[in-house]
């Protein structure tokens, strides 16, 4: 027996000793060469390890996300991860999720490596598993590998949020790339009853979610506290982050509003609680714990219109300015006092529903609880 065999029977061990691959896809994951698609990564300095040597390969086959491509930011002076090679446990997780049967047509977005296109043409056929990414260079090369191992999958390069109408329809849609809601022509282009996986995220916090197609026209499901973590659908290949664009940093410190909370310091930690930030937010940036002056504190900020929050903790109350063009606190103030009002309520309670029109709906609880209405983006 092969050394990556080896390396890959342990893995499918390990991850059915977790209980988190189902019996359906050991098969996939122990025939499946990880190295073939992963056959170098970047550690954390950004410095090149190839799956040559006994570590590298021992590297790939362990249960961990692996950074495959990296591009210089088009401003110059550093460099980011591009795609990745996803943890096999998520991977594992999402494919049992998407609830698969013999001769489903699945479609992927976010080929990345090929490795996960791979998975799925072992199990459904080739001829069922459609994938697409917006890196041309990408597909090509998991065409490629992906035909070295007898698989020849339809493979496009585009915009992931289009779809690929030509293969529609889908039974199943399964995104390795994160969004911030389900794009419209992925309900479009899935049957009635059909499922989508994908992991829903903002900057502050990220959660899976499980969506079926109860109408015509529109999603439902709820969100699993399994957070995906994955790199952002990107609309452009030439730029390695999310809208094509740096954010906006242009803050206006003139004529702000101040006023005093009671919100502790260390609820902006609480995943929970970000998690909804995010949602009743939309476009809210990463929280800072350096406030632009340099003294202690948080800042928030978004990143589509420069509003900012700057958070002073202190004795009793906490010291709140804030500015920009729309009131942000009152909206942080309003999420956490909700937050607070449903009892602190886990991820697993919330639910999303979305319409091919590109609304959106957040839902708690039950379908008919909506406290969050997202609109189409202009």
């Amino acid at each position: 027996m092969s050394r990556w065999q080896d390396h890959a029977n342990a893995l499918v061990a390990e991850l059915t000793r977790r209980d988190v691959l189902a019996p359906g896809w050991r098969e996939a994951f122990a025939a499946t060469p990880r190295h073939v698609f992963v056959p170098h990564f970047y550690d954390d300095d950004n410095e090149r390890v190839s799956a040559d040597t006994p570590e590298g390969l021992a590297a790939v086959y362990a249960d961990e996300s692996l950074v495959t491509q990296i591009a210089e930011h088009p401003g110059g002076g550093f460099c980011w991860p591009t795609s990745s090679s996803t943890r096999p446990s998520l991977m594992a997780q999402m494919l049992t999720l998407l609830d698969v049967d013999s001769g489903m047509r699945v479609l992927e977005i976010g080929t990345g490596t090929g490795f996960n296109a791979a998975l799925l043409c072992h199990r459904l056929g080739d001829a069922n598993v459609t994938s697409i990414d917006i890196d041309t260079m990408l597909v090509e090369t998991a065409r490629a590998r992906l035909a070295g191992l007898g698989h020849r999958p339809f493979l496009a390069a585009g915009d992931g949020a289009l779809g690929v109408p030509v293969r529609a329809p889908y039974s199943r849609i399964i995104a390795t790339a994160a969004v911030a809601t389900i794009p419209p022509a992925w309900i479009s282009q899935l049957v009635h009853g059909g499922r989508i996986v994908a992991d829903v995220r903002g900057e502050l916090a990220s959660a899976l979610l499980v969506a079926d197609k109860t109408t015509p026209s529109s999603v439902r499901g709820r969100f699993h506290d399994t957070p995906g973590h994955f790199m952002w659908l990107r609309s452009r290949a030439d730029h390695p982050l999310r809208d094509g664009t740096d954010p906006d940093t242009s803050f206006d410190f003139t004529q702000p509003t101040q006023t005093t909370s009671d919100i502790p310091a260390d609820a902006f930690d609480e995943r929970e609680l970000r998690f909804l930030l995010q949602l009743a937010v939309p476009g809210l940036g990463p929280i800072s714990k350096n406030l632009p002056d340099g003294g202690e504190g948080i800042f928030l900020h978004t990143e589509t219109d420069c509003s900012w929050v700057q958070y002073r903790p202190g004795t009793d109350k906490a010291t709140v300015t804030y500015g920009g063009p729309r009131a942000l606190w009152p909206a942080i103030e309003d999420a956490w006092q909700r937050w607070n009002r449903w009892q602190l309520p886990s991820i697993r309670r919330f639910g999303m529903t979305a319409y091919d029109d590109g609304r959106h709906h957040i839902w708690l609880d039950h379908d008919q609880s909506v406290i969050l209405t997202g609109e189409p983006v202009a």
